[in-house]
């Protein structure tokens, strides 16, 4: 056999291990970007990092064959910076676990990273092992030199039979060619301890949702009081008041109060930030930088000025097409982005020397901001 034919054979195994494994990959996809994920088992179990489902999500998961389903995430490993996430169809094409983890590596060999950078989904970049073991803060990693940009995170790092080497995880800032997984017989042995977990009742997976995210037609208002039960069930919230029949509801969570209508054909989740005082609404270095996070930071919610001065962190969709989800997704969203800009935006005109007034009994619990008359000068006189 002539080395041009071995090559041939060798290029064609390859291309044929690709197309494999580049239908057991997916793309996750919530409000603040996008990530790679793995199937791991025929029953909808997905394996990512954290750092792309960091919580319970939903998520939008898109299969290789297109397919676009829900996903929930079940469990995070902050320590490894994995997670695993469960949608409700069968992953039939998937990576065994058992017996495709690679057992040996070395320095130089030839690697294959599969995932969705920047977007480009399915795509695949080729490059080296550049260091087996690296270590950083006592975790070890595989450091390799293939292309790994924003996408990459939670795809399979292979070698060239397909087995899996690693879990892209990481990459160094203002650098080229240093990108880190979290080691493929680490990411196995969490998958098997996080799936222990369900299997003993340690871990709950939010079947609910999945199952009424397969009901997309169901009325909206039972839609949305479905999400503030689970949210409420789960303890991450507590109902202060509710009304049903008028698609209304009030949550709390910490010292965050949301507000939640359903009416028209439209879905309004709200909360309080801070109450303002008269200067704030005609100062433009301040409504500047609110406007700049609604496009930066929110991910999808934005800051807006009431009409009885409170700021407001809201969010507002059509019903059209709203499942328990996308849902839950909104109010939980909201609720976080309250109870993390209450004390920022007050830090944020404390800067522009305003001061505090929380004497007002009729504003228990929020502050009252207000901003400093801006200084007159008169003309000198001649």
């Amino acid at each position: 056999m002539s080395t041009e034919e071995t090559s041939e054979q060798r290029a064609g195994g390859t291309m044929a291990m690709i197309r494999a494994r580049t239908s057991q990959i997916v793309l996750i996809q919530d409000s603040k970007g996008l990530g790679t994920g793995l199937a791991v088992a025929t029953d909808g179990w997905i394996l990512t990092n954290k750092h792309v489902a960091p919580s319970i999500g939903p998520f939008r998961v898109i299969l290789a064959n297109g397919q676009n389903v829900p996903g929930v995430g079940v469990h995070q490993s902050a320590h490894h910076d994995l997670a695993l996430v469960k949608v409700a169809v069968p992953t039939k094409d998937y990576l065994d676990l058992d017996s495709q983890i690679a057992e040996d590596y070395t320095v130089g060999e030839e690697v294959f990273a599969l995932g969705h950078p920047r977007g480009c989904r399915f795509s695949v970049s080729r490059g080296i092992i550049s260091n087996p073991h690296r270590e950083f803060e006592k975790e070890y990693f595989v450091q390799t030199d293939v292309a790994i940009n924003p996408g990459n995170s939670g795809g399979p790092l292979l070698n060239a039979q397909g087995a899996l080497v690693g879990i892209v995880t990481m990459t160094l800032n203002f650098s080229q060619g240093l990108g880190f997984c979290v080691p493929g017989d680490t990411a196995a042995d969490y998958v098997r301890y996080a799936r222990r977990l369900v299997r003993q009742g340690v871990v709950k997976v939010p079947e609910v949702l999945l199952a009424n995210a397969a009901q997309p037609q169901q009325p909206a208002r039972d839609v949305v009081f479905g999400a503030i039960g689970v949210l409420a069930e789960a303890g991450k919230v507590s109902i202060e008041e509710e009304k049903p029949e008028e698609g209304f509801c009030k949550l709390k969570r910490k010292s965050a109060e949301i507000e939640i209508h359903v009416e028209n054909e439209v879905l309004r989740v709200s909360g309080r930030v801070v109450r303002m005082g008269p200067g704030e609404r005609g100062n433009a270095k301040l409504l500047l930088q609110l406007l700049q996070k609604n496009g930066t930071e929110l991910g999808g919610p934005c800051f807006y000025i009431a009409s009885d001065d409170e700021l407001r962190i809201g969010l507002i969709r059509p019903t059209t097409g709203l499942d328990a989800l996308q849902a839950f997704w909104a109010i939980d969203h909201v609720s976080h982005l309250v109870e993390d800009y209450a004390p920022k935006v007050t830090a944020m005109v404390f800067g522009m020397g305003a001061t505090l007034n929380n004497t007002d009994a009729s504003n228990p619990g929020y502050p009252i901001i207000q901003l400093p008359n801006a200084p007159t000068t008169e003309p000198p006189k001649g």
